[in-house]
């Protein structure tokens, strides 16, 4: 029987790297190798070589990205005494890398309590970053207690010259802009102001457990340095809840939005005593694809009232705001 030609061995390397070895053998062919034989394998360890070399980089970008992105996002939401609050993020695993999905629950004066969720376009470390400076901005322009369609008209400012003095290299694209939902609930009134900029509408459902579209404008994306943002007002009965979240938990690339809300109605309806039950359905129902193929941001609060003394203070506190 004749023997089996020796096998072949070749190196998987990029940039002077050593990635792994392929070995080449026959069994039942006893014919040696051929020269054209050689180069196929030369080109299939060239295409292997640059197939791992890109999955350690996407890998390295990934985790450096979730590390960012978890750093900057807060590590505890808290409503204070206004709201009861949860929330849920799931990033990404698209090729693109981890998207700039946040939120944020910031309390104001008054026992006021701010609520914002926000998604910045594009992916990867620099949407990371991106998300980062964004929520900084909404953290220092809400210190000033401004009305939130005027926030999101300096926040649109402040995103556009960022993206006009930013700089990007070859390797990652430029950050330009965002969506992004921000309300001001007041449990001595009971009414939550706010005003959005390009991000779908907040979900309202009311203590009997009905569930529906809160009826709000939409003003243009952040970034652009138009401003034109209005805000509206919603009186709430006590034990009201608002849904915020953004278009990865309704949008697929399989089915519309309308048909994603729709469906987000239908799991809000009714909802159970626990803000983290609540959010565990949701996403249940809503996070189909696994992974999903975009960022999804939840955040789901649940109002008190106050009717008692602190009304005047209150007042006399916010007047030359108001």
């Amino acid at each position: 029987m004749p023997e089996a030609p020796a096998p072949a061995l070749a190196l998987l390397s990029s940039d002077g790297t050593i990635l792994g070895i392929a070995v080449f053998t026959r069994t039942d062919n006893a014919v040696p190798f051929t020269q054209d034989d050689l180069l196929l394998a030369e080109e299939l360890c060239v295409q292997a070589a640059l197939s791992l070399d890109n999955a350690r980089r996407y890998a390295r970008e990934r985790a450096a990205a979730l590390a960012l992105q978890r750093s900057l996002l807060p590590q505890e939401l808290s409503g204070g005494a206004a709201v009861d609050l949860a929330g849920r993020y799931l990033p990404s695993d698209r090729h693109e890398g981890v998207g700039g999905d946040w939120m944020d629950a910031i309390e104001l004066p008054g026992d006021r309590i701010a609520l914002v969720i926000g998604d910045v376009i594009g992916h990867g470390i620099n949407a990371a970053a991106a998300m980062g400076r964004m929520r900084t901005a909404v953290h220092t322009l809400a210190a000033l207690d401004q009305h939130p369609a005027e926030l999101l008209d300096h926040l649109d400012k402040v995103t556009a010259r960022l993206a006009e003095a930013g700089t990007c290299s070859p390797e990652y694209s430029s950050i330009t802009g965002g969506t992004c939902l921000y309300a001001v609930y007041d449990p001595a009134t009971r009414v939550c102001t706010l005003a959005r900029a390009g991000h779908p509408p907040p979900m309202l459902v009311a203590p009997d457990g009905h569930a529906r579209i809160a009826d709000t404008p939409v003003g243009p994306p952040l970034g652009i340095g138009t401003g034109a943002y209005e805000s509206v007002d919603l009186e709430l009965p006590e034990g009201s809840l608002l849904a915020f979240f953004t278009d990865g938990l309704v949008e697929t690339r399989h089915g519309d939005i309308d048909a994603g809300l729709d469906r987000l109605l239908a799991a809000l309806q009714r909802p159970s005593a626990s803000l983290e039950d609540l959010c565990a359905r949701v996403i249940a129902r809503m996070a189909t694809d696994a992974p999903p193929e975009d960022d999804i941001a939840l955040l789901v609060a649940r109002t008190h009232a106050d009717d008692g003394g602190r009304a005047a203070t209150h007042g006399e506190r916010r007047g030359p705001a108001a």
